[in-house]
């Protein structure tokens, strides 16, 4: 997996491109809006990885290839929260693909993926990662800030696209 396949692609219809260009354009007006509640979410998750942003991000590469499962895509927040699925099903992701995903050597992905496998948040099966419901359950609020700031995203943009 590469950096490539984690970025969103904004190639889209010419009037995505319409709707970027706008938010571009009113973007010194709105920067309070998007900034405040991603510098949120950004201390919510460095604190919940004890200081270390490397570390979230070897969960969030994690994360990510979990979310693209079918099998996670049908299960409930409760489900995830009960530990009802002690370990969550997930895209074959390995340290060398979190290494080359996100530009850190692999060498330290090891002892971060080692970390994390001693915290309970990760499991690792033939080499394969996978997040545990014990992650899912400590990285709660850092869910409540990857919430906010979708819905304030969401409300900044609409309110933008409708004061066109």
């Amino acid at each position: 997996m590469s950096s490539v396949a984690l970025k969103h692609d904004l190639t889209g219809t010419p009037s995505a491109w319409r709707r970027k260009g706008l938010v571009t354009e009113r973007y010194p007006a709105m920067a309070t809006e998007l900034l405040n509640p991603l510098l949120d979410l950004l201390g919510r998750s460095r604190e919940a990885c004890g200081g270390d942003m490397d570390t979230f991000l070897v969960m969030l590469v994690i994360l990510v290839r979990t979310a693209q499962h079918p099998e996670f895509k049908k299960l409930s927040h409760q489900q995830l929260l009960s530990g009802e699925v002690p370990v969550f099903p997930s895209l074959r992701t390995n340290v060398r693909s979190v290494a080359a995903s996100i530009g850190i050597p692999r060498e330290s992905v090891r002892r971060k993926v080692t970390q994390l496998i001693g915290r309970g948040w990760v499991m690792r099966a033939d080499g394969d990662l996978f997040i545990t419901a014990e992650a899912y359950r400590q990285l709660v609020p850092v869910h409540e800030g990857l919430e906010r700031l979708a819905i304030r995203y969401f409300e900044a943009v609409s309110a933008c696209l409708d004061n066109r």
